[in-house]
């Protein structure tokens, strides 16, 4: 799956801690990480995490800690088992520069 097929797809909730920036992806720390982790808590199946792998970044589903760089709260679920996608937003962006 695509980036913005995954974004079309489940449908990521805007930052509303943030009000500083326009996004969709919450912190690792502070107030952001509390509504992550109360989020898992109650519907794990909406959170989402930005990793960084060894070809790029890549958005998994679930709560996860290692190379973590942010996190995704959806407004559909995901369902089964594991789902990877590669991010190619941040790669578009650094073409432009």
């Amino acid at each position: 799956m695509e980036y913005f097929e995954w974004f079309e797809t489940y449908k990521p909730k805007k930052n509303h801690l943030n009000r500083n920036h326009d996004t969709e992806m919450f912190e690792t720390y502070d107030i952001e990480l509390g509504y992550v982790l109360a989020t898992a808590d109650l519907e794990p199946n909406r959170v989402w995490t930005l990793i960084e792998g060894d070809v790029g970044l890549w958005i998994v589903n679930g709560y996860h800690l290692v190379n973590r760089l942010g996190y995704y709260i959806t407004e559909k679920p995901f369902e089964g088992d594991f789902i990877e996608i590669l991010d190619t937003l941040f790669e578009e962006d650094e073409e432009e520069v």
